[in-house]
């Protein structure tokens, strides 16, 4: 991993503790949250990311993910680490594949994934692994669902477990009414303030539902 001096940091110092920017944190899914997610923990000062993503960059992901256009047709993974590299000086594990195994160490996965079949899957890997926490962001084209939980805690995994449902229940979203790019950085913002609670051994944001077109929120913290 290469980084820059940490005097780009001094700003946050009494929020953030320098200590706690290497904890590993695995983000499943390269598209409109889990891109943005990547660039703002970079920008956070975390320095421990592993991405997974076996996708290319398309010419539909210019309006909502942090892609240039002259990425689109390469690998997801491999622009992103480029991108965060230029623009952080952090160099992230980019893992060009379908999600199977969490790095060694992981602590915190973030399933930035468009299937609720991924959603399942990779909890049921951190449940299986141990994984310390775990954060399922939702996104629609003005909406958006945060879950923030545990997977050693028998209530987490209970109440978590409720919010799983079949893809053929999902309500499918019109092709010009699936994404825009405020709604992903105000949801990867959202997941980086949860990721920077955690790490600090704060209460954090466990349930978050946010109507972002009517600018109504409700949020359930940890404690």
């Amino acid at each position: 991993m290469v980084t820059k001096i940490k005097e780009h940091l001094t700003r946050q110092s009494d929020l953030i503790p320098e200590k706690v920017l290497t904890v590993p944190v695995t983000i499943i899914g390269a598209g409109a949250t889990g891109s943005w997610t990547a660039l703002l923990l970079t920008k956070m000062g975390m320095s421990n990311i592993n991405i997974f993503d076996f996708d290319d960059v398309e010419v539909e992901n210019m309006c909502s993910q942090f892609y240039k256009p002259s990425d689109i047709s390469n690998a997801k993974v491999n622009s992103l680490k480029t991108n965060i590299l230029n623009f952080t000086g952090v160099e992230i594990n980019s893992i060009n594949e379908k999600f199977e195994n969490f790095p060694e160490n992981t602590k915190i996965v973030i399933s930035a994934v468009d299937n609720m079949a991924s959603r399942a899957m990779i909890w049921t890997k951190c449940k299986e692994d141990k994984i310390p926490f775990f954060i399922d962001p939702r996104m629609a084209i003005e909406t958006c669902l945060v879950y923030a939980m545990k997977p050693t805690l028998a209530k987490d995994i209970n109440a978590y477990e409720k919010t799983l449902y079949s893809d053929l229940d999902a309500v499918p979203e019109r092709c010009t009414a699936k994404s825009t790019v405020y709604t992903a950085n105000l949801i990867a913002g959202q997941v980086c303030k949860i990721v920077k609670d955690f790490i600090t051994g704060n209460s954090y944001t466990r349930v978050l539902n946010w109507d972002i077109k009517t600018n109504s929120m409700q949020a359930f913290s940890s404690n």
